[in-house]
């Protein structure tokens, strides 16, 4: 398995990587784009430092995996470019800024994301910048005016042209052909040059230097980002999927992603079938929970975690944690609601003072489907009472919502009448009742959450009820 260090830093033209090497032990990552985060949140990483990142050439790191690292128990720290712009909108979320540029930003003196854009070179030639960012051209624009070589207005002027310039245009070369420069004596206009030339500030590089110093000093003394912040809204299904997509899962020779995970388990349909039914009904049955105010006890999250790893065949250490995509914070979480929808089920609807007998309703599912009741094993049995609890719920859900049984279920009705299978001890009436409450249940599951306007991503559902049960492993080494 792939060894990572706790701290991630994303680096590029702000500073060399060898110069930050000696400042920061950290992994070092080219700068950010899109998904980069969930990529690496399974490796194990405490720590996310942003300075550089990607803004035209690939999409822009988004604001949610950044929020979604918080949420999950890891630091996360901007400065210089993407990094100080990330923080100055996030800070409320929980991001924490370093350095003069995020100042600027969460000051609103800056207010334009060009104002962090240069143009640089690849990994091979360690991301040399070939343009000059408007933040450094600023900054030492406003030391020519500390020195005296310039006004105040300038240095504004000289800024509002530089500004105007297309971003890989910008340079102190440029610069000096300004109009604005055409007002001074040959002797001031040299003066400025030498001092362009001479004394020009890289503040991206001194804002990079200082997160780094601030993380190292840090470390040792454990600064640590108050828990209590703001959180996203969750996000729109078609999000979610796009998230499952951009996870990452830690394999001894690589990091595979969600789509691959997906891509493996989409080449079992029966399994997928069988997920989407399963899946669906947990969906429901949580908007029930949520409707009725149903809380799972906390109390009960340690020894039922417990059962599911053993029922399950799972040791959660690291290793198991980082080959299904999950973080401990991540998986705890995703075991609360998963667990929560077991303890209803295995508690049923009479707990929550529902009239409802159970031996009833599993004697009357029996006579339905033709089968005896000393025939079927206690597991089975088991199994049986589980699925009569879940159709309560989804029925009741039903109810509750208003939703009544479609036009399409009357000839499934008709022909099940006609069959033979109600010549038992069961009365008509009772059959017809428990013929439709099936089909009812069937019909709601397979027309899915979405179509009741639930907010529900089935790729997303599928991909962490494969993780916690340590499927999404099995998956991406087989195949």
């Amino acid at each position: 398995m792939q060894s990572f260090l706790p701290i991630a830093v994303f680096l590029g033209p702000s500073l060399k990587i060898d110069e930050a090497k000696k400042i920061l032990d950290a992994d070092y990552y080219p700068p950010i784009s899109k998904g980069d985060i969930y990529r690496i949140m399974a490796s194990g990483v405490e720590t996310i430092i942003l300075i550089d990142g990607v803004l035209h050439r690939k999409r822009a790191v988004w604001q949610r995996e950044i929020c979604d690292a918080i949420n999950a128990g890891i630091k996360v720290y901007g400065a210089s470019g993407v990094g100080a712009l990330r923080a100055a909108e996030l800070q409320e979320f929980g991001m924490k800024g370093c350095g003069t540029i995020f100042e600027w930003y969460r000051d609103e003196i800056l207010d334009g994301d060009d104002e962090i854009w240069l143009t640089y070179g690849d990994a091979p030639d360690n991301f040399r910048p070939i343009s000059e960012p408007l933040v450094n051209i600023r900054y030492t624009l406003l030391n020519a005016v500390k020195d005296g070589l310039l006004r105040a207005e300038q240095a504004e002027e000289l800024i509002g042209f530089a500004k105007n310039l297309y971003y890989p245009d910008r340079s102190y070369q440029q610069l000096l052909k300004s109009p604005v420069l055409e007002q001074l004596s040959s002797l001031a206009l040299a003066d400025l040059t030498t001092y362009l030339m001479t004394k020009q500030v890289d503040l991206k590089k001194l804002d990079a230097i200082q997160v780094l110093n601030w993380q190292a000093e840090a470390s040792q003394k454990q600064d640590i980002i108050p828990s209590k912040f703001n959180k996203l809204e969750l996000p729109v299904p078609e999000i979610l999927s796009k998230i499952v997509e951009m996870t990452g899962f830690i394999r001894a020779d690589k990091i595979c992603t969600g789509r691959e995970l997906l891509l493996a388990v989409k080449q079992d349909v029966n399994l997928l079938k069988q997920m989407q039914i399963n899946l669906s009904k947990q969906c429901f049955i949580r908007e029930w929970a949520q409707q009725n105010s149903i809380v799972y006890p906390e109390q009960n999250l340690e020894a039922d975690l417990a059962k599911w790893e053993k029922v399950h065949g799972i040791v959660c250490n690291l290793k198991w944690l980082q080959s299904n995509g999950l973080t401990l914070c991540s998986y705890r979480e995703l075991m609360r609601d998963r667990l929560a929808i077991d303890w209803m089920t295995k508690q049923g609807p009479k707990y929550f003072g529902f009239k409802w007998n159970l031996d009833i309703s599993v004697q009357e599912e029996l006579q339905i489907t033709d089968s005896n009741f000393s025939s079927i094993s206690e597991t089975e049995l088991t199994v049986l009472r589980c699925k009569l609890s879940q159709r309560y719920f989804i029925l009741d859900w039903a109810k509750q919502n208003s939703i009544s049984p479609g036009e399409t279920l009357k000839s499934y009705l008709a022909k099940k009448e006609q069959e033979s299978i109600c010549a038992n001890s069961l009365n008509l009436d009772v059959y017809r009742l428990l013929l439709k409450d099936i089909a009812f249940e069937d019909w709601i599951v397979k027309q899915g959450p979405n179509y009741f306007g639930i907010s529900w991503s089935f790729p997303s559902a599928l991909c962490r009820e494969l993780q916690i049960t340590g499927k999404a492993a099995y998956l991406l080494k087989k195949n």
